[in-house]
C-alpha cells in the first residue's frame, strides 16, 4: 500500500509539472529578440519567438531547463545570435508543423550562433544557414580554462542536429589554442543529421582543438570547395571521437584529419561506415599523435594519446591536384612503443592516386601498424565486379567484398541501416550486401510477380464470367425456340 501511494504521488508530481509548463511568446517579428534571464519563466517552459525577420539578431543567456522554438512560422535572423550561460536549454526550429528548419540565418557577414560564455546540456536543432559569411556555430572566443571540473568547460554535453548549410562557412569552430592550455574545452558533443550542399569554408566543417568524445553521424556533404588549397579535413580536430555514416561526394581534403588526444586518460577514436568519393587531394583519413599534445603528469586535467580504429569505409576516385599523395589513410606517428594502436580493417578503396605509396596506406612513420587485414583495393570496382556503381557504391552480386571482412561486433549496421552481417561474415566497405538497390530491385521483381499473378487471375476470372454469360444467353435462346 505504501508503494502504491508513492507511485501515485510521483505521478501526481509529474502531472503537476506538466500542467504548470507554459509557452511564453516573445518578439514582434523584426529588429532583434532577446531573453537574458528566467524572469517570467520556469524550468520546463517553452519560449516561443514570434515568426518574422530579425535583422539585428538576438541574445539568449542565463536560461535553464527551457525550450526555445519558432512560433507561427519561420524565424529569420539577419545577424548573429549570441548565447551564453545556458543550462539544459534546447533551441529548435520545430515550432511550426511541416516546417523542417524553423530557425533560418541568411545573407549576412558574421557567425550565426556565437557562444560567448559557458553552456551545459545545450541542444541546437532544425536550423538552416544560407549565404552566411561566417560560421554556423562559433565557440572559439576564449572565455574559460578547464581545471578538471566540467563546469569550467566551454561546452559540455552538447547536441547539434538537423542542420542544413548552403554557401556558408564551417558548421562548428572551437578553440584554436594548444590543447595543453585547456582553453575552451569541449567535451561530449554530437553532430547528427547534417546536410552541406555547398560551402565557402576552407575545407573544414568541424574545426577545433580540445574537443573530446565527439560523435558525428548521418551527414551528407556535396558540392565543391572554392577555397580548397590546404592540408585540411572536413573534421579537423585535436582530441578524440567517432564519425560514422558520413557520405561525401566532391570537394577537397581529408574527411577527417585528427591529432588523437585523450582527456584525463587514454582514449579511442573510430571512423566507420563512411563513403568518401571524388575529392581533390590528400585522402580520407590523416591520423597521428603529437607528443607535444600530451602531458607527463597525472593530476587532472592531463592529456594522453588515443588509439585509432578505421573500419568498413569506402573511399574512391581520390584525385591528386598538386602532386601529393591521395591514398585512403595517411598514418603519422602514433607511438606504438607506448601501446597505442592504429588498425585499418574491412575498408574498400578504388582508383586513388599515390606518390609510389601503398594504395591503401601512406605511412609517414616507422611505427608498425597494428592491423591492416581484410582491406581491398581495386583500380576499377565496376569492371572488376566489386560494385555496381561509383557514386552510391552498391555492392555487385558475387562481389569479392561479400563475407570477406572480419566481424566487428560494435558495428551493428551499414551506412544505410542494413544489419551486419547479412551473410556468414561482415562485408568489406561501408555497405553490406544486399544493398538498398538490390532490396529495391527484389521488391520491384516481387511486385511485378504479384501484378503478373493478379493479371493472370483477372484474365481467368474474366474468361469464366464470359463463358458463364455466353452459356446463360445460349440457354435463354434455346428456351425461346422451344416455346
Amino acid at each position: 500500500m505504501i508503494l502504491v501511494k508513492r507511485i501515485l504521488t510521483l505521478l501526481l508530481c509529474c502531472s503537476s509539472l506538466s500542467l504548470c509548463a507554459r509557452t511564453v511568446v516573445i518578439g514582434n517579428g523584426k529588429g532583434s529578440v532577446s531573453k537574458e534571464n528566467m524572469t517570467g519563466l520556469a524550468k520546463g517552459d517553452t519560449l516561443a519567438i514570434m515568426a518574422g525577420n530579425y535583422a539585428d539578431g538576438g541574445n539568449f543567456s542565463h536560461l535553464e531547463g527551457i525550450t526555445i522554438i519558432n512560433h507561427n512560422g519561420p524565424v529569420n535572423f539577419g545577424n548573429t545570435v549570441s548565447i551564453s550561460h545556458l543550462n539544459n536549454v534546447t533551441i529548435t526550429g520545430t515550432g511550426k508543423e511541416g516546417l523542417v528548419y524553423g530557425f533560418r540565418f541568411s545573407r549576412f557577414k558574421g557567425d550565426a550562433f556565437l557562444v560567448t560564455n559557458k553552456c551545459m546540456g545545450l541542444r541546437i536543432g532544425n536550423c538552416e544557414y544560407v549565404d552566411v559569411n561566417g560560421n554556423a556555430i562559433n565557440a572559439g572566443i576564449f572565455f574559460t580554462v578547464y581545471n578538471g571540473d566540467s563546469s569550467t568547460m566551454a561546452l559540455y554535453k552538447t547536441s547539434i542536429y538537423n542542420q542544413h548549410l548552403l554557401r556558408t562557412g564551417a558548421l562548428f569552430v572551437g578553440s584554436w589554442a594548444p590543447v595543453s592550455t585547456f582553453q575552451n574545452v569541449v567535451d561530449s558533443i554530437s553532430f547528427s543529421n547534417v546536410r552541406i550542399d555547398s560551402t565557402i569554408s576552407d575545407v573544414n566543417q568541424v574545426l577545433a582543438c580540445s574537443i573530446y568524445r565527439m560523435v558525428a553521424h548521418e551527414w551528407t556533404i556535396l558540392g565543391g570547395c572554392p577555397n580548397g588549397k590546404h592540408d585540411a579535413g572536413i573534421f579537423q580536430t585535436t582530441g578524440n571521437g567517432t564519425i560514422y555514416n558520413i557520405y561525401r561526394n566532391g570537394g577537397w581534403g581529408y574527411l577527417w584529419r585528427i591529432w588523437n588526444v585523450g582527456l584525463n586518460g587514454r582514449a579511442d577514436s573510430y571512423c566507420y561506415n563512411c563513403i568518401d568519393l571524388n575529392t581533390d587531394t590528400y585522402g580520407t583519413i590523416d591520423t597521428r599523435i603529437d607528443a607535444a599534445d600530451t602531458t607527463t603528469h597525472s593530476n587532472i586535467p592531463f592529456l594522453r594519446g588515443s588509439n585509432m580504429h578505421i573500419f568498413n569505409n569506402t573511399s574512391g576516385n581520390k584525385r591528386d591536384a598538386i602532386n601529393y599523395v591521395s591514398v585512403f589513410v595517411v598514418a603519422g606517428t602514433f607511438f606504438s612503443q607506448n601501446g597505442y594502436k592504429l588498425e585499418i580493417r574491412n575498408n574498400l578503396s578504388f582508383n586513388t592516386k599515390t606518390d609510389n605509396a601503398n594504395h591503401l596506406v601512406k605511412q609517414n612513420t616507422i611505427d608498425p601498424l597494428s592491423d591492416t587485414s581484410n582491406n581491398l583495393y581495386v583500380d576499377d570496382p565496376v569492371k572488376s565486379g566489386v560494385l555496381l556503381d561509383m557514386n552510391d557504391c552498391y555492392i555487385a552480386q558475387g562481389s569479392p567484398v561479400i563475407d570477406r571482412g572480419v566481424d566487428i561486433p560494435m558495428i551493428k549496421t551499414d551506412i544505410a541501416g542494413i544489419s551486419r552481417p547479412k551473410g556468414k561474415s561482415y562485408d568489406i566497405g561501408a555497405r553490406e550486401f544486399p544493398s538498398d538497390n538490390v532490396t529495391t530491385n527484389s521488391a520491384i521483381r516481387g511486385e511485378r510477380k504479384i501484378l503478373t499473378l493478379l493479371a493472370a487471375s483477372l484474365l481467368v476470372i474474366g474468361t469464366i464470367i464470359f463463358l458463364l454469360f455466353r452459356s446463360f444467353a445460349f440457354s435463354r435462346k434455346n428456351k425461346k425456340v422451344h416455346s
